[in-house]
């Protein structure tokens, strides 16, 4: 380990253990404050009971006042720290697992290095980090809102990420690629509203309606993958163009009006089972396992992973490049497909604004998950993680009662953050090399 970062988890230990000092010392003089506070209470009571008694006319004589109770700067302090109480336990909790965590992954790291373990292809060692920063985050909430650890916000906070859940998985497999998709928030716009009009203006069947907007989705992510594959346009640029092409034919569709009242063999896809969102469970469920699968477990995975990590050589491998990028678009197109159903369905309705930023959603679970804005590495497992990162942190924003705007620049945040990190760990990895 580098002696700067030995520093900075020493100052983390430091940090946590006067901040849990400092709480555990205001703790301790609970019983002498609240003595305090009884006798400024008495006293203004019976300055009260006096005042009372000159309004009515009546002898205060009998009234005994207590004597002022002097508090002292110390006390005052004291007082601050017990009103700061969680906010301490926060910040004391997060410095102990940086700290501890750090040297403790040093030791997993240099261990592992001297077994001569072989690195799995796409892992990225960064699971064990998100993972921790995840138990950190629950354990932060869980003392900022008693609200946080109820069965009811655990069923919210899956409903709030279940979109998310899906296009990130599609996301990751674009980013493993080297790749980006800034079209899918307009792709499940679209797909939504024409799942809509098939059922309500023309009487599709439900079967039949899902199958074929799921299909329309990715034929959108195909055009994306031939776009960039067969006329090398850069990603982004290919991308931004189609959001804004997709964007601007679901307002076209239906005037920029929305659609409403699904039939309910629809709308029972995201309908719960005893309290519990089944469906949408099975569905996700799939759709991860799917993934997983096929990222780890596939030709096309290692593929994607190679042109990734580097094009030219997966190329001289005799790797048909325009064949997997296509794929990989059409995998993130496909998932757009499947959360428009899922959106479509527990919203009752479709409009034309529906999943409007959700690709900056899916990007920052990706990222946070560990897969490399670079590409080559990153991981479904780490994903998950990343997922329930950014939905736990919205969902506690919103307990804590922060608003709109400041809930999209923590997320951005965290966005450059993830970002930063990376960087770091590629240049320190080609370093070491």
């Amino acid at each position: 380990m580098k002696k700067s970062l030995k520093i900075i988890f020493i100052i983390c230990l430091i940090i946590g253990v006067a901040a849990a000092g400092i709480n555990l010392f205001a703790a301790s003089q609970q019983g002498r404050l609240e003595s305090i506070a009884a006798q400024q209470a008495a006293r203004k009571q019976a300055l009260a009971q006096i005042a009372a008694a000159d309004i009515l006319g009546i002898d205060p004589d009998t009234v005994v006042v207590p004597d002022e109770v002097s508090v002292s700067g110390m006390d005052t302090l004291i007082m601050k720290l017990q009103k700061s109480s969680a906010m301490l336990w926060v910040v004391a909790i997060d410095m102990l697992i940086i700290g501890v965590g750090g040297f403790a992954y040093s030791a997993w790291k240099k261990a592992r290095k001297a077994r001569g373990s072989v690195k799995k292809l796409g892992s990225n060692g960064s699971v064990l980090g998100i993972l921790i920063a995840l138990a950190a985050l629950c354990l932060d909430l869980t003392i900022a809102s008693p609200v946080f650890l109820t069965v009811s916000n655990f069923l919210n906070v899956f409903q709030q990420i279940s979109i998310n859940f899906v296009v990130a998985v599609g996301m990751t497999f674009v980013i493993i690629s080297g790749g980006i998709d800034l079209s899918v928030g307009s792709n499940i716009a679209l797909s939504g509203l024409l799942m809509g009009i098939l059922m309500k203006n023309y009487g599709v069947p439900v079967p039949v309606t899902i199958l074929g907007c799921i299909l329309f989705s990715g034929l959108i992510g195909l055009v994306n993958g031939a776009l960039i594959s067969f006329l090398d346009l850069p990603p982004f640029i290919a991308t931004l163009g189609m959001m804004s092409i997709v964007r601007g034919a679901a307002y076209t569709v239906t005037a920029g009006q929305p659609i409403y009242t699904f039939p309910q063999g629809f709308t029972a896809v995201a309908s719960r089972v005893g309290g519990f969102p089944l469906y949408t469970m099975l569905i996700l469920l799939a759709v991860f396992l799917l993934g997983w699968y096929i990222l780890r477990h596939t030709r096309m995975g290692r593929f994607t992973y190679a042109i990734g990590g580097n094009e030219n050589c997966a190329k001289l491998s005799g790797i048909n490049l325009k064949k997997v990028k296509c794929f990989v678009y059409v995998v993130s197109g496909l998932c757009c497909g499947v959360a428009a159903l899922l959106l479509s369905s527990r919203l009752d309705s479709a409009v034309p604004t529906n999943a409007d930023g959700q690709e900056m959603d899916a990007i920052a679970a990706v990222v946070i998950g560990g897969t490399s804005m670079s590409g080559g590495e990153g991981s479904m497992i780490g994903t998950l993680i990343g997922i329930l990162i950014i939905g736990i942190i919205a969902n506690g924003l919103n307990l804590l009662g922060v608003a709109q705007g400041p809930q999209k620049m923590v997320k951005g945040l965290i966005i450059v953050i993830a970002v930063i990190i990376d960087v770091i760990r590629r240049r320190a990895s080609q370093s070491a090399k």
